[in-house]
């Protein structure tokens, strides 16, 4: 997997971040400015997906598995609810109709507890559009087997929203010890205190820092890699 680096084609957006983020006394910075401006938000999802439900359906079916198993778990739930994966089809499906598909017990309840969420307009993008950062992660990660990773990463990559930033993802952790140069693996805690400095344009310094594990596979401490 790697960045996608949007050169010309850039946005005003993708520049602003690119020139701030590279215009740090930081160790962020070099590599900012041997990268340019990126895509923040490509998530490089081998599906396509039409609706925040199906983001979420794909994001929690693909957990802990290989990316075939994956894609075949996921096709075989899109094809059961005739092409595409909606909170009535999903409501009115029983828990064993989901479990035949491939999905563990935990899956398939997380999956039901969204549709439900969607009925009650949680994952309406109309709504959705008009809340903050905070009320929208802390709405979903009252769904049950919704954490704030997965929030976080729906928040960066479906809704776009520019200063997201994963603290607790391990990858984003591997950067920041690698780059800071640390002797061992930074804390989500420590992390979050050291993003500080990227805002507003976190989701682009989280992005910067996985293309950085991707593409150079640094050595770090802690076997991120």
């Amino acid at each position: 997997m790697t960045m996608t680096r949007t050169g010309k084609r850039a946005t005003k957006e993708q520049h602003a971040a690119a020139e701030y983020l590279g215009s740090l006394d930081d160790s962020l910075a070099r590599w900012v400015q041997s990268t340019g401006p990126i895509d923040a938000y490509d998530a490089h999802l081998p599906v396509a997906v039409g609706s925040p439900l199906e983001w979420f359906s794909f994001a929690v079916t693909s957990r802990q598995l290989s990316r075939a198993s994956s894609l075949a778990i996921y096709h075989r739930l899109v094809a059961q609810f005739g092409g595409a994966i909606t909170a009535e089809r999903v409501v009115s499906t029983d828990e064993q109709t989901l479990r035949d598909v491939g999905l563990s017990h935990q899956k398939a309840r997380t999956i039901r507890a969204l549709a439900e969420r969607v009925d009650d307009g949680l994952l309406e993008m109309d709504k959705l559009v008009t809340m903050t950062d905070a009320e929208i992660h802390a709405n979903l990660v009252a769904v049950p087997g919704i954490g704030p990773s997965s929030a976080q990463r729906f928040m960066l990559h479906y809704l776009r929203r520019p200063d997201i930033f994963p603290a607790g993802d391990l990858t984003v952790r591997g950067a920041i010890t690698a780059l800071d140069q640390l002797d061992s693996v930074i804390t989500p805690k420590a992390a979050e205190q050291r993003g500080e400095p990227w805002q507003p344009y976190r989701s682009y310094a989280a992005s910067y820092l996985w293309g950085y594990v991707w593409e150079l596979h640094p050595v770090v401490p802690g076997g991120t890699s």
